[in-house]
C-alpha cells in the first residue's frame, strides 16, 4: 500500500489521531523530501541547517530521550544563524545559561515520560520530533509553542517555572500539540485537505477570533490528539486530586471546543479528504 492509500485508509478507519504506523511512514517520506530540498541527512539535521543549508557550526544539543530507535534532542538556540528567523516569527528562545538554571532538561524529560503513558502518542512524537528548542514563558499561566513547515522535525515550546505534575502535563501537551501540527502538515503533502482557493474565515474557539480554514482544521486535529492523551491518563494509574481535576478540566474544555465546530465538516472549503478528517475529529 502506497502512502497516499495508507493515508486514505487512516481517514476512513475508526479514528485515533496518533497512529504510530502512519507517523513512521509520513516521517520517512518527510526525510526523503527534506534531503531532496536541502541535501542534509538525518545526522546533519538541525533547525539552522533546514533553513539555511549545511553550516560549519554544529548544533549544540543535549539528548532528551530515546524513543524506540529514534533520538529526541534539546537543541540550544543558534542566535548567530537564526536571529532573523526568531524575529520574523516572534520567537524568544531561552539563552543557553537559562536552560541549566531553569532545569529545563529534566522538566522536558518528565513531560516525555508522561507522554509515554499513552503508547501511540509517545511513539508518534518519537517519529516526528527530532529536536526541541525552548522558548521564554511570557507568564507563569501562559504556555507558548510553535512549529514551522520548513522545519519538519523540530518544535519550540516553553517550560513552566515550577515542577508540579500539572505543569509537566502542560509541557507534555505542548510537545504533543506541535508534533501533531508536524504530522498533519506531512499528511497534507499527500492528501490536500483545504481548497487552495479558499479565503474564508471561521471562528476559532482556541484563538477566540476568525481564522483561515486550515488553521481551524489543524486546531481540531491537534486538540483531538490532546483530548485522547488526557483520556488515556484519566483511566490509567492513580494521580493526586489536583492532577485529576486538571485532566478532567482539559478533557471537558476540549470536548466543548470541538462540539462548537460540529458544522465544520460541511463547509465548502474542504476537500473530500478534509471533510472526512473533520467529521472523524468531531
Amino acid at each position: 500500500m502506497n502512502l497516499r492509500a495508507r493515508s486514505l485508509a487512516y481517514l476512513d478507519s475508526p479514528f485515533a489521531v496518533c497512529d504510530k504506523g502512519l507517523a513512521a511512514e509520513l516521517a520517512q517520506a518527510g526525510w526523503v523530501t527534506l534531503a531532496h530540498k536541502t541535501s542534509i541527512t538525518a545526522a546533519e539535521y538541525s533547525i539552522a541547517n533546514c533553513l539555511e543549508g549545511r553550516g560549519s557550526i554544529p548544533a549544540h544539543r543535549q539528548r532528551l530521550a530515546s524513543i524506540r530507535t529514534e533520538q529526541v534532542w534539546l537543541e540550544h538556540p543558534d542566535f548567530q544563524r537564526l536571529q532573523a528567523f526568531y524575529e520574523a516569527h516572534g520567537l524568544e528562545p531561552l539563552e543557553p545559561s537559562a536552560l541549566e538554571e531553569n532545569q529545563v532538561l529534566g522538566k522536558v524529560q518528565h513531560a516525555l515520560a508522561l507522554l509515554n503513558r499513552a503508547e501511540d502518542a509517545y511513539a508518534a512524537v518519537g517519529q516526528l520530533v527530532r529536536s526541541i528548542q525552548i522558548l521564554q514563558q511570557p507568564h507563569p499561566e501562559i504556555d507558548t509553542s510553535y512549529s514551522h513547515p520548513d522545519i519538519p522535525f523540530s518544535i519550540f515550546v516553553s517550560v513552566c517555572e515550577d515542577a508540579s505534575l500539572p505543569s509537566s502535563l502542560r509541557v507534555a501537551e505542548s510537545i504533543l500539540h506541535e508534533a501533531m501540527h508536524l504530522q498533519l502538515t506531512l499528511l497534507e503533502n499527500h492528501l490536500p485537505m483545504v481548497d487552495p482557493a479558499s479565503t474564508a474565515l471561521y471562528f476559532s474557539p482556541w484563538r477566540d477570533e476568525d481564522r483561515p480554514v486550515r488553521g481551524i482544521l489543524h486546531g481540531m486535529y491537534v486538540f483531538r490528539a490532546i483530548h485522547d492523551f488526557y483520556a488515556v491518563l484519566a483511566t490509567g494509574q492513580p494521580c493526586p486530586p489536583e492532577t485529576r481535576e486538571f485532566i478532567a478540566h482539559r478533557i471537558e474544555s476540549i470536548r466543548s471546543e470541538l462540539d462548537s465546530l460540529r458544522y465544520f465538516p460541511q463547509i465548502p472549503d474542504l476537500t473530500a479528504a478534509g471533510r472526512s478528517l473533520a467529521a472523524n475529529l468531531i
